[in-house]
């Protein structure tokens, strides 16, 4: 059986042809979509839809038609939060991407979090009360994620869906009824009309028609969250009935791992039952969003990932260069910084590595603490920030919660490629590290539960 998963990421989009009896003959593309739009006021990052649809069309007849032929079934997954409006005459706003923060810039964030203290900037129940207040939702006949768009756009459909995954990150979403606090929507001025209707991971949005380079006829589902979907790509356990990715009875699926990402974002992850969710104590800091078959993700997904990593090896650039000596290629300079690492003690150094602030702590920046006059050396600074970059993945999860589970599954570049990063992992975790060569996580996951 082959599948389709496709990823509208921040920067890229990604397609993965799955095949569920044969998975190493999958197949991954992938480009920059290019959609971003430049000349945008202070703190707005909004994208072109056109760019990302016509991206997508571009990847698709780069696999073979015999292939694409044969697809039975399309998944979808993308950036959660990302929110865009549109009418049935064909026009639309941009998509208004979860990097915007024109609510706080006006003002108006600190006003919605007395409404609901989880709302955040670029969610898309966010901008939505942003563009209430500024009244510009009239004319307006839906909302809905840009993947929500998408799947319109796949099956000619006019009603737009959005899963539960989807929905919980767009703020004002009740976990206990799945569904939204309407009380709350009412209090922001956001008209319930426009919303899109709320389905269970892994429905039907309709059957392709009129795709250029696909066949009429593909069923194609609404769409999962990326969070979602690369715990989906990445999961071991979920293998354990036939081949790795073949569907297999729900029993099976019990998620026994910790999915760690560490890429240019951050996030662990970890699979909840009902019972488990329960236990978490009051105090947990995390995220807890809907995943499958009744489960939860309780989610740790600080603001900087591997680019505090990068970080090191810029700062030590711009010193060379502020000194006149020559500079090193960044590659070449961070894997040296690793080797270094992994040799090292952190001698006292600790990193708080929020380099780009905190969601819950306005104001808060990345620091160094713990120097004396002798211990600020190269190895023992790049060791405490690979500590720093995990331990702030780590640090709000319960210990009994990760200990009860069988190994932390790595994915993301800096996981691949950083052994300091490696060694904290095992160290501070207490737990066996296991890195899953997967092409495009996310993509192979909507690939995965389209099998489904």
């Amino acid at each position: 059986m082959i599948t389709l998963g496709i990823d509208y990421g921040t920067t890229k989009i990604a397609i993965v042809s799955f095949d569920t009896e044969h998975p190493e003959n999958s197949r991954a593309v992938s480009s920059p979509h290019l959609a971003g739009l430049a000349d945008l006021p202070a703190c707005h990052a909004e994208q072109d839809p056109g760019r990302v649809w016509h991206t997508i069309l571009d990847l698709l007849v780069q696999f073979p038609d015999d292939l694409r032929q044969q697809v039975q079934t399309i998944g979808l997954t993308g950036q959660m939060h990302s929110m865009m409006l549109w009418n049935r005459d064909g026009q639309t706003s941009p998509v208004i991407t979860w990097q915007d923060h024109r609510a706080s810039a006006d003002g108006l964030l600190a006003g919605f979090q007395r409404i609901n203290p989880t709302l955040a900037d670029g969610f898309g129940l966010t901008t939505l009360a942003w563009f209430a207040r500024q009244h510009l939702l009239d004319g307006w006949e839906f909302a809905g994620s840009p993947l929500s768009w998408l799947a319109c756009q796949l099956t000619s459909t006019e009603e737009p869906l959005i899963d539960q995954t989807f929905a919980a990150s767009w703020g004002l979403w009740n976990l206990d009824t799945a569904a939204w606090n309407r009380d709350q929507l009412r209090a922001l001025d956001i008209p319930e009309r426009l919303l899109p209707r709320v389905v269970a991971p892994g429905s039907l949005v309709g059957k392709t028609r009129h795709v250029p380079g696909l066949p009429d006829g593909i069923p194609v589902l609404a769409a999962l969250g990326d969070n979602q979907a690369s715990v989906l790509g990445c999961a071991i356990s979920y293998r354990q009935n036939g081949a790795d990715g073949a569907a297999p009875s729900r029993a099976s699926e019990d998620y026994s791992e910790i999915y760690l990402t560490l890429g240019t974002g951050a996030q662990l992850s970890v699979v909840l039952k009902p019972e488990e969710l329960a236990d978490l104590p009051s105090s947990w800091q995390g995220e807890i969003r809907p995943f499958l078959n009744g489960r939860f993700l309780a989610v740790n997904a600080p603001l900087c990932g591997g680019q505090g990593w990068a970080w090191l090896g810029k700062a030590i650039n711009n010193i060379l260069e502020t000194l006149g000596v020559q500079t090193f290629p960044e590659h070449q300079l961070l894997d040296r910084l690793d080797e270094l690492a992994v040799k090292a003690d952190t001698n006292g150094l600790m990193v708080d590595a929020r380099f780009l602030g905190a969601r819950d702590q306005a104001g808060v920046k990345a620091s160094i603490s713990g120097i004396d006059l002798a211990n600020f050396t190269l190895p023992a600074l790049a060791r405490a920030l690979a500590a720093g970059l995990v331990r702030q993945l780590v640090t709000p999860f319960p210990p009994d919660l990760l200990h009860r589970r069988s190994s932390v599954i790595g994915s993301g570049n800096c996981v691949r490629l950083c052994q300091a990063i490696q060694q904290e992992i095992t160290a501070q975790t207490g737990i066996p590290l296991t890195l899953r060569q997967i092409p495009e996580e996310a993509a192979t996951g909507a690939a995965k539960l389209a099998a489904r």
